[in-house]
């Protein structure tokens, strides 16, 4: 994509760490200073999640939704030039 696109492209990205993996406590409140920490276990939450094309899709239709907001508000500040 760097190649294609170049080193300067603008891109939107969510990277998650095993630090995203909290457990819960004993109340059932996420503890954000407990995380999972067994390598296997942390390889396949990932993996389940890479998996989940639900995810992508309600990215893509945010990223259309938002270039479709930006060029309408393009449109409506870009005065119309008589070309006659």
């Amino acid at each position: 994509m760097i190649k294609e696109q170049g080193e300067d492209a603008e891109c939107g990205a969510w990277i998650f760490t095993k630090n995203d993996c909290h457990l819960k406590d004993e109340d059932g409140n996420v503890d954000y200073g407990n995380n999972v920490e067994d390598p296997a276990l942390i390889a396949r939450i990932f993996d389940d999640v890479g998996n989940i094309d639900y995810i992508y899709t309600v990215i893509q239709e945010c990223v259309d939704e938002v270039v479709e907001e930006q060029l309408m508000q393009l449109h409506k500040l870009t005065p119309l030039t008589n070309t006659n």
